[in-house]
């Protein structure tokens, strides 16, 4: 079982595989074409996971000092934007 230090790593970690999920789901959807039934299945599913990154991202994906919400560059980002700490440690981040 993993455990997390705060809401923004586990936010994080949900959203990469929400990203994935939602990727495979695009191709398949793209693959499945001749196959009506099937291609609208996996639209659906597609329209779905995306409606739950959203929802992720602005739920989890928060600086946990500030509370700002971090969306672009949410799997890059190491601190946050407003407060210039550190999202992982909160520790304040040096100038550069």
């Amino acid at each position: 079982m993993e455990t997390y230090i705060n809401s923004f790593i586990r936010g994080r970690d949900l959203l990469k595989k929400l990203l994935v999920g939602d990727m495979a789901s695009a191709v398949l959807a793209i693959v499945f074409k001749s196959n009506p039934m099937v291609m609208g299945v996996f639209s659906i599913a597609t329209i779905i996971l995306f409606i739950a990154i959203i929802y992720i991202a602005v739920k989890y994906c928060r600086c946990p000092n500030c509370g700002k919400v971090i969306v672009i560059g949410v799997l890059a980002v190491d601190a946050c934007p407003r407060c210039k700490r550190n999202l992982v440690t909160g520790k304040k981040m040096k100038k550069r």
